[in-house]
């Protein structure tokens, strides 16, 4: 015999009940007298109810990002001389400017 339909309600409320109990789906089910193949179909259902998308549309905004600043260039002083240069300059470069500087 078939025994009564349970309400989606009676199925949350077993859920929850499974899922605080610290067993299995199955533990739970064969303890409770539930199909394991039905508790896990409603479980499933469920689960889509509460995770489907609700149709509205939200707007996403792109925060604006910060202006890149250039980093200021290396400037290199040496006796009367000024040195400007950007950070991409290879260091041996500038060891070579500063010998020629101080000879």
């Amino acid at each position: 015999m078939r025994r009564e339909r349970r309400t989606p309600e009676e199925w949350k409320a077993i859920i929850v009940a499974q899922q605080s109990s610290g067993v299995s789906a199955r533990e739970y089910c064969t303890k409770h007298n539930i199909h394991v193949k039905t508790f896990c179909a409603r479980k499933s259902d469920i689960d889509k109810k509460t995770t489907q998308p609700t149709g509205k549309l939200v707007k996403v905004v792109k925060p604006k990002s910060a202006p890149v600043s250039a980093s200021p260039p290396l400037t290199v002083l040496y006796r009367d001389v000024t040195l400007n240069v950007a950070h991409a300059v290879e260091a041996k470069w500038i060891v070579d400017v500063m010998r020629a500087l101080a000879s």
